[in-house]
């Protein structure tokens, strides 16, 4: 159960980051485990995102959707970020990220500690979606396209080696998913 102290302390802190965060956007997603819903705190910034920068953040979410789907077809393989030999789910994020100059820890677990969470219902094309149960993450995949009652996403599944899926379909995906990443917010290598 939450006290009163608990509420304080976490109103203290997102007051805290909205002070020091006046010339950035800060997102702040919780996720509920025992609802299965993300609530999201956000604080945006007075300044708008300039065009150059916007294009750049789209043309980078494409480069990850595309350069993903080149690969379906490739057999799953535990263990492996080689396309040669085959790809387990977090092999081909890092892959797929490395190409785009990003440098991703090399599991999916990993990859979902990183932050800038956000609730999998606003992923865009190009960004990171994680599933799992009891609170841990055992699979990550590439959001497609979300188009609200579909969310298309590549990802390597054991049964299956790389695959294009609509997960929100499929019994055994859509009870496991658990939130996004926006691949935008994550450092280049």
């Amino acid at each position: 159960m939450i006290s009163k102290k608990d509420i304080g302390i976490a109103g203290v802190l997102i007051t805290m980051i909205m002070t020091f965060s006046s010339c950035s956007s800060i997102r702040l997603a919780v996720y509920d485990y025992q609802k299965r819903h993300t609530s999201t705190y956000e604080n945006s910034s007075i300044a708008a995102t300039s065009a150059p920068e916007t294009k750049k953040v789209s043309n980078l979410k494409e480069g990850m959707t595309e350069k993903a789907s080149k690969y379906l077809g490739t057999r799953y393989k535990y263990g492996s970020c080689d396309p040669k030999n085959g790809f387990d789910c977090s092999g081909l994020v890092y892959h797929v990220a490395k190409s785009q100059d990003i440098l991703l820890p090399r599991s999916s677990s990993s990859m979902a500690s990183l932050g800038n969470h956000i609730p999998w219902k606003k992923a865009e094309a190009g960004d990171l979606i994680f599933f799992g149960d009891n609170n841990r993450i055992h699979h990550v995949g590439i959001v497609e396209k979300n188009k609200g009652d579909q969310i298309w996403i590549i990802h390597s599944s054991s049964s299956s080696g790389v695959v294009r899926e609509d997960i929100l379909v499929s019994d055994y995906w859509k009870k496991r998913v658990m939130y996004a990443m926006d691949i935008s917010g994550l450092s280049k290598a």
